[in-house]
């Protein structure tokens, strides 16, 4: 039986980032990945004809020095591709056409996504009491502080963004909790965020960290593989799937199978970086309420349709980030990101790639159509928002059957089942974007918080210094 200090099950960015603290730490650290390649949603290709195509996260913003130091480790920070200035122009449907999403309050005041009635009802939000209910959906919430025309056409197409999800059944409290914080603490969203506690002052000269929107050249795939390679093959199994985790004397096993044969690994900790309905099945016999905690987590489906079309075939300028589509509008993508605006490199001279989004909770039964339907019906749609014509010369379908943990109703409550069964249970813990966020961001701050957090204590009961 080999035996680690540490063991952590799932290769994606959360449970990479933890194995590579810990490793960088001094601990002997295995990744346990149950499909052929690590990084889990993070994938990437180069098509022959120089298509590069990210089939799950696209880009990721951050403005954390930490990360940088971190590539510059990996031996990929001199590839860090920031985004294009454009890429801070974002847009959303208006009667089927882009419109621009104001971020200052002048662009607000003469946009033309809210009516002056409704920029009008915004002003009262400073005035209007707090919540009384122990959490709210984020449609309920942003349509009493705000308004129900913000609450639809600025606040929806977020949500369907970023969680793929239903405003309607997402919880606040779970999905913005800084938010939902602000009005509990000052009973307005506005003083609340103006009177938020503030961050370690920053020396004097030293500049502002800027958030920088990055890829790489080959796609956002090539993170986790540094990752890989830092580690080390012996260190990392792919098409290795765990089945089983006991406590033994102190200690954890973990039964894996792996190329035809089982084995069984030893470790002091072991870090379950799977998807909540995975880690149920692997904490089970240890604590049925946590499993079925895990379980209560509902996934959203989700279909990526990449198109490739010659420049002159579409109209819009394609001059920002992309665009969302807010429910009221009821087109069948939730949005569509413009990826060689930010990155020209990511298709061949004189070609344009666009990156849609179909299913979400909203929209689930569209993630299933055929390839030639979800293609079709995204040509479709491009035809009608971007001015698109022709056939694409490029097109390609990826489905994610459970792509996005949704944030629902008692997600709170679910979290903190999660929280007791890691006291109950000495080195056990559990780490995933279906608990502190789904971010890329924030699934890498997590694995590396939780990675140190581990590798302190190992060396404390150890006497390291």
């Amino acid at each position: 039986m080999q035996s680690y200090d540490a063991v952590v099950v799932g290769g994606g960015i959360s449970g990479l980032s933890a194995a590579y603290a810990l490793r960088r730490r001094g601990l002997n650290v295995l990744v346990v990945e149950a499909g052929h390649a690590v990084g889990g949603t993070m994938r990437s290709e180069v098509t022959p004809d120089g298509f590069v195509l990210d089939f799950g996260p696209n880009t990721v913003a951050s403005k954390d020095p930490a990360l940088w130091q971190e590539f510059a480790a990996l031996g990929i920070e001199g590839e860090r591709m920031a985004a294009d200035r454009r890429g801070g122009r974002r847009f959303i449907l208006l009667n089927g056409k882009p419109a621009l999403i104001p971020t200052s309050p002048p662009q607000l005041l003469t946009s033309p996504l809210l009516t002056p009635a409704a920029k009008l009802r915004m002003l009262a939000e400073p005035l209007l009491p707090r919540a009384a209910a122990a959490d709210e959906s984020v449609a309920a919430f942003f349509a009493r502080r705000l308004g129900r025309a913000p609450a639809e056409r600025l606040v929806d197409p977020f949500v369907s963004g970023v969680y793929g999800g239903d405003p309607h059944a997402t919880s606040m409290r779970a999905a913005f909790p800084t938010l939902w914080a602000a009005e509990q603490r000052a009973g307005s969203l506005l003083v609340g965020m103006l009177t938020a506690p503030r961050g370690p002052r920053r020396a004097k000269g030293e500049p502002r960290p800027r958030n920088v929107l990055f890829s790489f050249p080959e796609g956002l795939a090539a993170w986790p593989r540094a990752y890989a390679r830092a580690l080390g093959s012996e260190h990392v199994w792919t098409d290795a799937k765990a089945t089983r985790l006991r406590p033994a004397d102190g200690a954890w096993q973990l039964t894996v199978e792996r190329g035809g044969r089982t084995s069984t690994v030893e470790a002091d900790t072991v870090v379950l970086a799977t998807p909540a309905y995975v880690t149920a099945g692997l904490v089970e016999r240890l604590d049925a309420g946590a499993a079925a905690a895990l379980r209560g987590i509902p996934y959203a489906p989700m279909a990526v349709v990449h198109l490739g079309y010659d420049r002159a075939r579409v109209a819009h300028p394609l001059d920002g980030f992309g665009l969302l589509c807010p429910a009221v509008e009821r087109r069948k993508v939730l949005g569509i990101l413009w990826p060689t605006s930010l990155f020209p490199e990511r298709a061949p001279e004189g070609a344009v790639l666009t990156t849609s989004f179909v299913g979400g909770s909203r929209m689930a039964a569209l993630a299933a159509l055929g390839d030639e339907a979800l293609i079709a019906l995204t040509r479709a749609e491009h035809e009608a928002i971007l001015g698109a014509s022709g056939a694409p010369r490029m097109a390609r379908v990826t489905r994610w059957s459970q792509a996005i943990p949704q944030y629902v109703a008692g997600h709170s409550g679910r979290v903190a089942t999660l929280g007791e069964i890691e006291a109950r249970w000495p080195g056990l813990h559990l780490l995933g974007n279906y608990r502190g966020g789904v971010s890329v961001a924030a699934c890498w701050r997590s694995g590396v918080a939780l990675g140190e957090r581990i590798a302190a204590q190992q060396h404390e009961a150890r006497g390291v210094v």
